[in-house]
């Protein structure tokens, strides 16, 4: 017999934890400081038009984030290899890499001096680069920037939150969607998520959505906000004037959703896996979401929607169902706003997943 038991995390949203993906391609003594979209804002400047982070490296070696291949090497007149930006990026290189099967860009900008050459081989934490002030910069310092399937400046959604893949070492990261959020709406977090060197402060996170050119959520993630480089600890966080609350614990090294505050646990012992089960989209959500399953082989299929006391109160999926790939919209009606579960059995075999109605 299949046995769940209902487990309440409200203090910790360590349940879903990620882990980073890539190296961090300057010291640890050096902060990250973006001031913009991807990074820490500040009170007086919430531009979208920056979509990558910056990090206060002065005149010292960058290093590779990731094993790769060198893309593209631009240099300034003197030493024209490929391009120079004198309104961007100045001196900048990219290296080629693959995360999940898809090619995943990283440019490094803002370069005094590379020291690769296009088509070299890289190594992690392998020398690239001398940072500096090239092209449109207001100080020395790394421009980093995440570009994930292409490189190509005007493609969609391309761009990924570097926060989310790289720390200071014994750092973690919080992640979150703030549902119906407008760009640019302020998130706050208390206690003071880096109070310990490198940094000095931190003042507040900022949304960001689909509208700009460019712009993506993580594949995983599926956020509107983050906060990187958070020291470990419980926090709370609050937005639209406290209609939105969330409270995490993070340890280091983890990249904690902030809504994830609830799960259903399955204490089976684990069997092969015929099936797999998605994160609904959007979550939270209002009203409808969608909710995709795989099936490897075909079974007899339920999905069904339970509270949290462990009620079914909707039946979405009771069939004989082939192989494939399936999506079920979930429209929650009249259902009150609150954290809800749904839970897939295939032929004896079960998984769930949690979900937040926010109406």
């Amino acid at each position: 017999m299949n046995r769940l038991f209902l487990v309440l995390l409200f203090a910790s949203s360590a349940v879903n934890a990620q882990t980073f993906r890539l190296a961090r391609p300057v010291p640890d003594d050096i902060q990250t400081n973006g001031s913009y979209l991807y990074g820490e804002p500040n009170i007086n400047n919430s531009s979208l038009a920056h979509t990558g982070i910056d990090i206060s490296i002065k005149y010292d070696t960058v290093r590779s984030a990731s094993a790769g291949i060198v893309s593209f090497v631009g240099y300034d007149s003197a030493n024209t290899v490929g391009g120079y930006e004198p309104a961007g990026a100045g001196n900048y290189i990219y290296v080629q890499s693959t995360w999940n099967n898809k090619d995943l860009h990283l440019l490094y900008g803002h370069l005094l001096k590379p020291i690769i050459r296009v088509n070299d081989s890289v190594k992690i934490h392998q020398p690239l680069a001398i940072s500096g002030t090239t092209g449109n910069s207001t100080g020395p310092h790394l421009h980093f920037e995440l570009r994930l399937g292409t490189r190509s400046t005007s493609a969609s959604r391309n761009r990924r939150n570097a926060e989310l893949w790289c720390a200071i070492s014994g750092m973690g990261a919080i992640y979150g969607k703030l549902p119906n959020a407008a760009n640019s709406t302020r998130v706050d977090i208390a206690p003071n998520p880096k109070p310990r060197p490198p940094y000095t402060s931190f003042g507040y996170s900022l949304t960001y959505n689909f509208n700009d050119s460019g712009i993506g959520s993580d594949d995983i993630y599926q956020e509107n906000y983050a906060i990187g480089d958070v020291v470990p600890g419980t926090y709370t966080i609050t937005a639209l004037s406290g209609s939105y609350k969330r409270t995490v614990t993070v340890k280091a090294g983890e990249i904690v959703n902030a809504d994830a505050a609830v799960t259903l646990v399955n204490t089976e012992s684990a069997l092969p896996r015929m099936f797999s089960l998605e994160q609904n989209y959007p979550n939270p959500f209002n009203s409808e979401t969608v909710i995709s399953y795989r099936l490897s082989t075909a079974g007899d299929v339920r999905l069904s929607v339970i509270d949290i006391l462990g009620r079914e109160v909707r039946t979405l999926v009771d069939a004989s169902q082939s192989a494939g790939t399936y999506r079920v919209v979930f429209d929650a009606g009249r259902m009150s706003s609150g954290v809800y579960f749904y839970v897939i059995n295939v032929g004896g075999q079960v998984q769930t997943k949690a979900m937040t109605l926010m109406k």
